[in-house]
């Protein structure tokens, strides 16, 4: 399932807003929006009602700032957002999770939505998405919100619990949910082999040469760098897959890369499945350990990247 959004209609301001406030929260929401999409380019906000409809308080509706004809850019964008409205629809994706099992409400004690129902962050919650607040509040500026859950046991009792729910109001906030985000998105492998048996439909804009193969295949269950092996490669995948479509005129990677050094190039040449010796300058660290993934940016039969070296740091023993 793509990341889902949840628009927290919660954080729509109850008073009077300013018109110049209700634009700061349109050009925030999109902003954020733009950022979970960058982790997540199937990415689905859901609202509780149509999203044109949504209200950045003081009559101030997404449709009314958006139809003045003063935000060009983010107009365009939230016609192209995958939105879908109401919240039950979300759930005809998850079969498995049934609505009338569980209510959400935020935290009893909290000031003003104390007890309040939290359908946008308990689906958020349910569904290891990510709810969207307006920052109108402090208490939306929290990167994870506390909820009480009320779900309906096996036996017909009712359980109490406390949980948490993801939070973003603004673009850095995606920064602090993205590793556990894209652990929730990434396929149910448990090792090194099933990611190589199944990296042509996980990485589709990426190629390994024939040596990566025992590298990758040799990450064990448990293994703590099988799941930064995932990241790294999915936020590669995407960011060449962004420079295929032309959306961006270069990779734009979540990470830091970097070339090799001049002295050091002589450690990443290798031979590729045609026996073309290649110089893989470019690379990212692969935590925890001294690891590196090294890669080459193609544009030959289309733009890809070929992934040369996946493991320790070379030469250094």
């Amino acid at each position: 399932m793509p990341l889902q959004l949840f628009l927290n209609g919660l954080s729509t301001p109850a008073g009077a807003v300013h018109r110049e406030q209700a634009i700061e929260y349109l050009v925030g929401l999109v902003r954020t929006a733009r950022a979970a999409k960058a982790i997540d380019d199937q990415a689905i906000l859901n609202c509780e009602e149509p999203l044109n409809g949504f209200s950045l308080g003081g009559g101030f509706s997404i449709a009314a700032l958006r139809n003045s004809g003063e935000f060009a850019e983010e107009s365009q964008y939230l016609k192209a957002l995958n939105n879908r409205a109401p919240f039950n629809h979300v759930l005809e994706d998850a079969p498995e999770v049934d609505p009338n099992a569980f209510e959400y409400r935020i935290l009893a004690g909290t000031a003003t939505w104390g007890g309040a129902l939290a359908n946008a962050l308990g689906l958020a919650h349910r569904l290891k998405g990510l709810g969207l607040s307006l920052p109108s509040h402090e208490a939306w500026l929290s990167r994870v919100i506390a909820l009480d859950l009320l779900e309906l046991a096996q036996d017909g009792d009712t359980v109490d619990s406390q949980v948490e729910a993801r939070n973003a109001c603004v673009p850095a906030d995606l920064e602090f949910h993205e590793v556990s985000i894209r652990a929730d998105l990434r396929p149910p492998f448990a090792n090194g082999a099933e990611i190589w048996a199944h990296r042509a439909e996980l990485f589709p804009s990426l190629a390994f040469i024939p040596r990566t193969r025992q590298q990758i295949e040799g990450i064990l269950p448990g293994d703590p760098m099988l799941e930064q092996l995932w990241i790294k490669l999915a936020g590669m995948n995407q960011a060449v897959a962004d420079w295929a479509s032309g959306a961006v005129p270069h990779p734009v990677f979540p990470f830091n890369v970097r070339p090799e050094s001049t002295s050091r190039k002589k450690y990443v040449k290798f031979n590729d499945a045609d026996d073309v010796e290649r110089t893989f300058s470019d690379h990212c660290d692969l935590a925890p350990t001294e690891g590196r993934i090294h890669f080459l940016l193609m544009t030959e039969p289309k733009k890809h990247a070929l992934v040369g070296h996946v493991g320790r740091k070379l030469g250094i023993g």
